[in-house]
């Protein structure tokens, strides 16, 4: 949630972030001021905050989710990794992705598959709680890693299965 703090205050500054937080019960929004860098945190508070940036300083329609997704890979990829990870594959990178997952989160668990050597699927479980607007997210922050890495030709997708309890997320992605 750092990422997404310094998102909000590089575009809105700090008086942009307090119009945020000011929409989030007070309790929450205390718990996101006293947050430090890579820390765990709540999922469920995640996504509030998520709705809320959305809701309150984009159009309510996901897509400022998506620049936060990308803007969140490039602060995880500094250069040094961008370097070293260009050797990698991007559906290497995907199953590291899955693995580091739990550092940060104690619910879900990502399966990943590679169908050829230009062509893996990632699917998120038993994630819960889980906002659609994490899936828009996600999305976008993977794609944003496989260009990181050197994927050409990307072509990304993802589809959430509602019908489960929890949704199940699939992130498909196809380069060169």
């Amino acid at each position: 949630m750092h990422h997404m703090r310094s998102f909000v205050e590089g575009r809105w500054g700090h008086e942009g972030f307090e119009r945020v937080l000011g929409t989030l019960e007070r309790g929450e929004a205390a718990e996101i001021r006293a947050l430090v860098p890579m820390t765990w945190h709540s999922l469920g508070l995640q996504h509030r905050l998520l709705r809320a940036i959305d809701d309150t300083l984009g159009e309510g329609d996901g897509e400022l989710v998506r620049e936060i997704g990308v803007y969140e890979a490039n602060q995880d990829l500094r250069i040094i990794h961008r370097i070293f990870l260009r050797m990698a594959n991007p559906a290497y990178v995907l199953e590291k992705a899955g693995q580091y997952w739990r550092r940060f989160y104690d619910t879900g668990r990502w399966e990943v598959t590679r169908h050829s050597a230009q062509h893996a699927v990632g699917v998120l479980r038993d994630c819960a709680p889980f906002d659609p607007l994490f899936a828009i997210y996600l999305h976008s922050y993977i794609h944003r890693l496989f260009e990181l890495v050197g994927a050409r030709d990307l072509q990304t997708d993802h589809s959430l299965d509602e019908g489960r309890t929890p949704p199940v997320l699939t992130v498909e992605g196809r380069w060169r």
